[in-house]
């Protein structure tokens, strides 16, 4: 039956593996004899020095700052510590037979260390050399051992946690199996070599041989996996069975190694691992041809290569190529480790593809940067060795070379490789406005599908299903852009012209360009709404109140007053224009001019007026309320005297709280309901009344027609 393991399952297996390792590493460092003593190569001399003595250790009594002369044992052997003991891994010296010569003192230094008693031989400055008998401790304290010990250490299990959380995520992909036998290796290659290189002062030669054996197996399993890896991520270059090549070749070099078959470790261990690094580089170069066409893909591979191109290429520079050709490291191998995790960080991001739309930017970023910091230290080298400046002036010189010059081309080049050009506000607000204010006739849509386009510069703009936001989709390969009103919701495909992915400033971008459109489209709204509201008022005022008062004009006998009339109607048009009703009347103030002008108009026509009124107080009425009153009386007496041939018109209004009440009764002819035709008169009326929250009623009949309104002044005071 077979057991599948859920990723919280894999992890806690694999916590527990690499918890257990490092226990093992933690027992074999402090299972070693223990002086007490802080050693390092004098600087200026062939000797090995006590820098410092720790407190309450056997040495206690042993002279700080002194020279170590010799280890004295029971039985007299004296040996004399040489500055090459203190070196971390014998991996940099430049022969076999020096490495057999390393581990063969190791062995005698240790075999001296394993005695109960022994002597230590030191010389402080300008003084007689002085033995000091000292109880060795049989085992190290933990808390002796180094922080350079629990970088190595830690540094190899958090690689080794990252690359299984990966393969647990995807248990069934070739990628992150290769991924998590590159953590495997890096585990395999540091807890070993936290244990040698952190040692007091000596080693047993054959453990220290099984443990630098075991950190070479690991080293050069890390780069099978790794070559494997771009081998067949993001795109496969080869076979699966072709896969196992590198190990092959990789396992052929391990035993070159192991059975010394090769002059010397540059070349047995050392060769081996920069040209697994030249390849991996190679495979990098061969997926980015393979890849071109593939955003997605391409992103992975840039994090591939950034994080090889730092992680690994610091690791081979700092510590591989100094060794190769005879240099001391620039730092410790063990401080050195932790670059590892920078490929394991980047390489997880990559292989699981977690938020990769984000991370070119991170890359490229991070990449210009190390680019400034290594033409700094160029520039530094060339001026101080070539020129022969002083140290001083040549960094001053260099760091104003990389300021002014490196820096600024580098956000230009960025710009270019990444394929994205700088967004002008500006420009976008412009083009905004000339959307939203599209006039009639113009293609909205088409400037909006422009406006997305200059902005993100994708390859392919296609209709979308509506989403309520900007959404990235398909791991960035595709923006949706919501729609706003007629606007269609768009789908944008391949950014910068397929050259980059979408990424969540891209969606924030989005986000706040359909913020702005969508302001602007109901701003527009809102304005044609308010245009188109006011002049149906104007078309309602003027047919309503201009048109009965031409009528008037008309009727009029006497030339003066038909000229006062029209001098009073253009009055009026200003009125309804500038929408302003003689702000200031009181209630009966209204009442008595729009009382004189019917009269007026009636007499004219020969019908007489009965106008009584109820009002309570003398209360200013709104506009709304003033026109409202106005176009009702006034339409309804011009109907009249069109219409009605009635030889008499009664107009009772009443101002009660909250309201106005009106009831406008002929005893003309009347009319039929059923056969007669509503004019636009009538239809007015209603619609004012309507829009005020009132009612409108008439009741034609054989012996004249009723109109009854009532309408609220709370209405109308809101009413635009």
């Amino acid at each position: 039956m077979r057991i599948r393991l859920t990723p919280v399952g894999i992890l806690t297996m694999a916590t527990m593996i690499g918890l257990v390792l490092v226990a093992v590493a933690v027992v074999l460092a402090v299972r070693q004899p223990w002086l007490g003593l802080n050693l390092s190569n004098h600087p200026d001399r062939d000797l090995v020095w006590i820098d410092s003595v720790d407190a309450g250790s056997p040495a206690a009594a042993v002279p700080a700052a002194a020279t170590l002369v010799a280890l004295i044992g029971p039985g007299g052997e004296r040996i004399k510590p040489a500055p090459g003991d203190l070196i971390e891994d014998p991996d940099g010296l430049a022969t076999y037979a020096q490495v057999r010569d390393f581990l063969a003192r190791q062995s005698r230094l240790a075999a001296i260390m394993a005695q109960e008693t022994i002597g230590i031989e030191s010389r402080g400055e300008d003084a007689e050399p002085k033995v000091t008998n000292v109880r060795l401790w049989r085992q190290r304290p933990v808390a002796d051992l180094p922080l350079v010990f629990w970088v190595q250490a830690l540094t190899g299990l958090f690689g080794f946690l990252i690359s299984v959380w990966v393969w647990s995520l995807k248990p069934g992909e070739t990628g992150p199996r290769l991924f998590a036998l590159a953590g495997a290796g890096l585990m395999i290659s540091a807890m070993p070599a936290a244990v040698y290189s952190t040692r007091e002062l000596a080693l047993d030669g054959g453990l220290f041989r099984v443990l630098s054996g075991i950190n070479h197996a690991g080293a050069l399993l890390f780069g099978a996996a790794m070559i494997g890896l771009f081998l067949s991520y993001p795109r496969r270059l080869v076979r699966p069975r072709w896969l196992a090549v590198p190990a092959l070749v990789l396992g052929v070099c391990l035993v070159v190694g192991l059975l010394e078959l090769s002059p010397g470790p540059p070349i047995g261990l050392h060769l081996p691992v920069t040209l697994a690094m030249l390849t991996i580089l190679a495979c990098a170069g061969l997926q980015y041809r393979r890849t071109r066409g593939d955003p997605s893909a391409r992103a992975a591979l840039g994090w591939f290569s950034l994080a090889v191109t730092i992680g690994a290429g610091a690791f081979v520079t700092t510590i591989i190529a100094p060794h190769m050709i005879g240099v001391a490291p620039v730092i410790s191998q063990g401080y050195a480790f932790p670059l590892f995790l920078i490929i394991h960080a980047g390489l997880a991001l990559g292989v699981a593809r977690y938020r990769l739309f984000e991370l070119d930017d991170w890359a490229f970023s991070i990449l210009f940067y190390l680019g400034g910091t290594v033409l700094l230290l160029v520039l530094d080298a060339a001026l101080i060795y070539v020129v022969a400046l002083e140290r001083l002036p040549a960094f001053s010189l260099s760091l104003l070379t990389v300021a002014f010059l490196y820096l600024p081309l580098r956000s230009a080049l960025a710009s270019w490789l990444l394929g994205r050009r700088p967004v002008i506000r500006e420009n976008m607000f412009r083009q905004v406005v000339d959307v939203a204010l599209a006039p009639p006739g113009v293609d909205q849509t088409g400037l909006w599908r422009q406006l997305v386009q200059d902005v993100f510069d994708p390859l392919r703009i296609e209709p979308s299903p509506d989403v309520g936001t900007a959404t990235l989709s398909e791991d960035g390969l595709a923006l949706l852009v919501p729609g706003i009103g007629t606007l269609p919701a768009l789908r944008l495909e391949h950014a910068g012209r397929g050259r980059r992915l979408f990424s969540a400033r891209d969606a924030s971008l989005a986000a706040e360009l359909h913020a702005m459109l969508r302001h602007a489209v109901e701003s527009r709204e809102s304005y044609e709404k308010g245009a188109a509201q006011e002049r149906e008022r104007i078309a309602l005022d003027i047919h309503d109140n201009i048109g009965v008062q031409l009528l008037g004009a008309l009727h009029s006998r006497a030339p003066d007053r038909k000229d006062a009339m029209i001098r009073e109607t253009l009055s009026d048009l200003r009125d309804i224009i500038n929408n302003a009703s003689r702000p200031g009347l009181s209630f009966d103030e209204t009442l008595a001019d729009l009382r004189v002008e019917i009269a007026e108009h009636l007499s004219s026509a020969g019908i007489d007026l009965d106008w009584s009124t109820q009002t309570q107080g003398a209360s200013v009425l709104p506009p709304q309320a003033v026109h409202a009153l106005r176009s009702v009386i006034r339409e309804a007496s011009g109907n009249v005297i069109k219409h009605a041939s009635a030889s008499g018109l009664r107009i009772h209004i009443a101002h009660c709280v909250g309201g106005i009440a009106m009831v406008i009764e002929d005893d003309g002819c009347g009319f039929d309901p059923c056969g007669a035709t509503v004019g636009n008169g009538l239809t007015n009326m209603r619609t004012r009344m309507v829009g005020l929250g009132g009612t409108f009623e008439i009741v034609p009949g054989a012996a004249g027609t009723r109109i009854t309104v009532q309408f609220p002044l709370s209405i109308a005071k809101a009413s635009p």
